[in-house]
């Protein structure tokens, strides 16, 4: 009985995580340049709607760049417009 949840507290957890996501949407469309927008690798894989599979493969192909600091995955917004214009069919 310990993990029932009022369903109150349901629907507050879910508005908490819209608004962090409207949130981090706002302060990547306030950010001009890609330069200097960071996405970690949840962001990076919410936007493409790929696995965390997927993201690695992406990786170790070399297909995306990307930084590490220990386990945590960083991608620049610059780099994956550029990985978007390598990949575009006209």
């Amino acid at each position: 009985m310990k993990d029932f949840q009022h369903p109150f507290l349901e629907s507050i957890n879910s508005l908490e995580n819209k608004v962090d996501r409207l949130m981090k949407e706002y302060r990547i469309r306030r950010i001009q340049d890609p330069e200097f927008v960071i996405l970690d690798n949840p962001d990076f894989m919410e936007m493409f709607k790929i696995g965390a599979k997927t993201a690695q493969n992406w990786r170790e192909e070399g297909l995306i760049e990307y930084a590490q600091v220990k386990g945590k995955i960083y991608y620049k917004l610059k780099d994956v417009q550029k990985f978007l214009e390598r990949h575009k069919k006209k």
